[in-house]
C-alpha cells in the first residue's frame, strides 16, 4: 500500500493539502483526523527506542504496557468519543493487540514500582502502605508475604531492528487494509509522521511520501490569538511566540524537509497565490494523474482559503507585534505577489 501524508508545525495549513489530494479519485482519503500513534509519546517509536535501541529488563516490557494503554485510550469510549475505533472499527484493537503479542517473547506474573506509579501517586501509596507498615512488625515480617504487584504482568521482549520494523510495517498495512477498499492502492493519512525526524518514521512504510506544510508566522500568530484560542502555543507574548516558532522548526537546520524523495515542502500560501504551479508540482511528485482530479475545488477552494491569509492586516492594534515577528522571523515570511490582492483564477487567469 502506498501512503501519502501531510505534516505540519501546528496551524501551518496541512489540511489544505489533505483536502486537495482528497479531490483525486485514485486516492483513498482516510478522513481528516490526525493519526498519530507512530510518533505520540508512548507510541510506536517509543517502543522502538525501549525495545531495540535501549533494551532493558524493566523498560522494554513497560514500554509495551504503555503502548497497550495508548491503544486502549485511542479506542475511545462512550463518554469521551470513539476516536480510532470510529475510523478502524474493531480492527484497531484487534490489529494492535496482535502486533503487541508479536513483540512479546514471554511474560510472567510480577511487576515493579512503575506499574503502581503509572496509576498515580495515591494508588502507589495505597498499594505500598501495608508493606511499609507491617514490615516493621518483626513477627509479621517473618511470616507474612507482601506482594503489591499481584495481578501485574511483566513482558519480556528482544527484537532486532530489522524484526521490529518488519513487524511494524505488517501491523500498519494490516490496519489500513482492513478499512481501505481493495480498489485503492494509495491512501492519504494526515499527520501519520511528524514534521521533524521524518526519516525515523518513514522507515515503517514500504512506500510513503510526506508533504510538509509551512505558513507565514504572522498569520499563525493571529489565528491562535484571535481565532483558535487553543492555548497550544504562546499567543500572549510575542517574544515567546517567536522563540516557539524557531524551536518547532529547529530540526530543519539539519534535516532536509524538501528532499524530493520522501518529503516535499509546500507553503500554504502557494496553494492560493500560485495554485496552478503548486498543484502541478504536487501531482508530478506524487505521481498523480491530472485527469483523476475529478473533484477540483470541492474540498480545497483557493477563493475561500484566501480569507485565511494576511489576517494580521485586519488588526491594526497588532502592528507592533507584527513588526517584531517580521524582524525576528524574517526568513519564514511568505513573499506575497506584489500588487496582487487575491489569487490567480485557474480558469481564466484573471486577478481577483
Amino acid at each position: 500500500m502506498k501512503f501519502i501524508s501531510c505534516a505540519s508545525y501546528y496551524g501551518s495549513g496541512s489540511s489544505a493539502v489533505t483536502d486537495l489530494i482528497s479531490e483525486y479519485n485514485t486516492v483513498y482519503s482516510f478522513t481528516d483526523e490526525e493519526i498519530r500513534f507512530l510518533h505520540d509519546p508512548d507510541g510506536i517509536d517509543d517502543l522502538y527506542y525501549h525495545i531495540v535501541e535501549n533494551s532493558n529488563r524493566h523498560n522494554s516490557g513497560h514500554a509495551i504496557k504503555r503502548y497497550k494503554r495508548l491503544v486502549d485510550f485511542y479506542s475511545g469510549s462512550w463518554w469521551y468519543g470513539k476516536k480510532y475505533s470510529a475510523l478502524f472499527g474493531d480492527s484497531w484493537k484487534k490489529c494492535s493487540y496482535e502486533y503487541i503479542d508479536s513483540l512479546v517473547d514471554f511474560s510472567y506474573e510480577g511487576g515493579w514500582f512503575y506499574d503502581l506509579y503509572d496509576r498515580g501517586m495515591p494508588y502507589y501509596f495505597i498499594k505500598r502502605a501495608p508493606q511499609r507498615i507491617l514490615s516493621k512488625i518483626p513477627v509479621i515480617k517473618r511470616f507474612a508475604s507482601f506482594h503489591p504487584y499481584k495481578g501485574e504482568h511483566t513482558y519480556c521482549t528482544t527484537q532486532t531492528k530489522e524484526d521490529f520494523i518488519l513487524k511494524t510495517k505488517s501491523y500498519i498495512n494490516s490496519l489500513f487494509s482492513s478499512v481501505v477498499p481493495p480498489e485503492y492502492d494509495t491512501v492519504m493519512v494526515d499527520q501519520i509522521v511528524p514534521s521533524s525526524n521524518i526519516d525515523r518514521y518513514t522507515r515503517y512504510f514500504d512506500d510513503i511520501k510526506v508533504v510538509v506544510v509551512e505558513r507565514d508566522p504572522r498569520d499563525v500568530w493571529m489565528c491562535e490569538k484571535y481565532v483558535w484560542k487553543e492555548g497550544v502555543i504562546p499567543s500572549d507574548n510575542v517574544e515567546k511566540y517567536c522563540k516557539w516558532f524557531e524551536y518547532s522548526r529547529m530540526k530543519r537546520k539539519k534535516e532536509d524537509v524538501d528532499n524530493g524523495v520522501t518529503t516535499m515542502l509546500v507553503h500554504f500560501e502557494d496553494l492560493i497565490f500560485d495554485y496552478n504551479n503548486t498543484v502541478k508540482r504536487i501531482e508530478e511528485w506524487l505521481g498523480l494523474d491530472p485527469s483523476s482530479h475529478t473533484k477540483k475545488m470541492e474540498y480545497f477552494n483557493p477563493s475561500k482559503s484566501i480569507n485565511n491569509t494576511k489576517i494580521w492586516k485586519r488588526y491594526p492594534k497588532e502592528k507592533q507585534n507584527i513588526e517584531y515577528i517580521e524582524k525576528e522571523l524574517s526568513k519564514y515570511l511568505y513573499s506575497f505577489p506584489e500588487n496582487n490582492p487575491g489569487y490567480i483564477n485557474i480558469v481564466d487567469d484573471k486577478m481577483f
